[in-house]
Formats: structure tokens, C-alpha cells, sequence
């Protein structure tokens, strides 16, 4: 079993993320692929051909300014049986601190006529679905990606409205693949401060607004 961890990146990573990653526990055949360039959605697809071209069997996407446990790569694995791609849990950077998660994604014909709702209260008590999230912590089969490139000659590149994220999600789920998110797997996200769902609901529980 063979896994590429895929981080895009600008000219420097954040030290926490180094040090998680240098913590982080590998699971099978692990190698790290960084890519350095300031189209977020160009590295995203030019890491996902080099999975295909090299083998990968799963890819786990991290952007560089994660920071996680260095069990991370083990209960997503865990995850993985049965499923085509699973998300940790992080936070943004900025209040209100929302997690990076989308509860409806649609695309319309049109961007005034997308449809989103993000989702503020998931489940805690187990793996549920989820119709997309950020890619700042996913893992995936990678025998999606080609599926998805047959179908649509892209990965990543933005629909109208959407980032590259939530744009590659809205096609994975059109190729009826299905995503999921655990929150027993829950990272940092380092800004000026490190967030985390704590800061959240600190956040809430006094009362701020977006």
C-alpha cells in the first residue's frame, strides 16, 4: 500500500506543520510531494497527476499550515475502509471560526443560483457525509482521480463561485463518490494563533458575529 502525502505550498511552510509532519506516524509505503506555486488549483492538479503516474494507491492532501496529531495518518486510514474520501476536521483562520465544512453544495446554472450551507453543529458522535470541505486535511482512494479527470479533463480548476476545493468536490460527488468527515480527527490551524474548535465555540459562546 503505497500513500503520497500531497502539500501545496508557497515559498515556506509553517514550522508547526513541519513538526507535525515530521511526528506524523506512516501507515504502508509514505512518500511526500511539495509543490510550490501561487495557483492553489494548478499545485492541486499537478500533484494529483503525479499520484496517478506514480501508483499511489491513497492520497492524503495537507495544506502547510495544519497542525496534527501523529496519529493523523492511522485513524484516517482507519476511515478509509469502505470510503472513497475522508476529511478531518479543522477551523478557519478568521472569526467566526467556522469549520471547514459544507452540510449542501450545488452548483447552479448560474453562481447567484448555487446553492451552499455550511455546518456549524455536525455530529459529534461518529463519521457522518458531508457534501464538501476544505482540503486542508483529506484522504482519499486514489483510483478517484483518473475517474474524475475521464469525466471532466480537471480536478480542481474553479467553477463559477466555488474555490478549488469545494469545485473538486462538487464533481467527485457528481461521479458518485461520496465524502465523509470524522470529528474525532481534529486539527489546528495555525494563523497568529493556533485555531481549533475550542476557539470556535469560545467564539459563539460570547456571542460574536460574522
Amino acid at each position: 500500500m503505497k500513500t503520497m502525502i500531497a502539500i501545496p505550498c508557497m515559498d515556506t511552510v509553517q514550522t508547526e506543520f513541519a513538526q507535525s509532519l515530521m511526528r506524523l506516524k506512516p501507515v504502508g509505503e509514505v512518500y511526500h510531494s511539495f509543490l510550490a506555486c501561487s495557483l492553489i488549483y494548478k499545485s492541486r492538479n499537478d500533484l494529483a497527476d503525479m499520484a496517478i503516474k506514480s501508483g499511489a494507491d491513497y492520497v492524503l492532501w495537507l495544506d502547510s499550515d495544519m497542525v496534527f496529531s501523529s496519529d493523523l495518518m492511522i485513524d484516517l486510514m482507519k476511515d478509509m475502509e469502505g470510503r472513497d474520501i475522508v476529511s478531518g476536521i479543522y477551523h478557519m483562520r478568521r472569526p467566526p471560526y467556522k469549520p471547514v465544512l459544507w452540510k449542501t453544495l450545488r452548483q447552479g446554472i448560474i453562481p447567484q443560483d448555487n446553492e451552499s450551507e455550511d455546518w456549524d453543529d455536525y455530529p459529534k458522535d461518529g463519521i457522518f457525509e458531508i457534501d464538501g470541505c476544505g482540503f486542508g486535511c483529506v484522504m482519499m482512494r486514489a483510483s478517484i482521480l483518473q475517474t474524475i479527470v475521464d469525466r471532466y479533463h480537471d480536478l480542481f480548476a474553479p467553477l463559477p463561485g466555488y474555490g478549488e476545493d469545494l469545485s473538486f468536490c462538487i464533481r467527485a460527488k457528481s461521479c458518485g463518490f461520496k465524502i465523509h468527515a470524522d470529528p474525532k480527527i481534529q486539527l489546528g490551524h495555525k494563523a497568529s494563533i493556533i485555531i481549533t474548535d475550542q476557539s470556535f465555540e469560545a467564539y459563539r459562546k460570547a456571542g460574536g458575529k460574522e
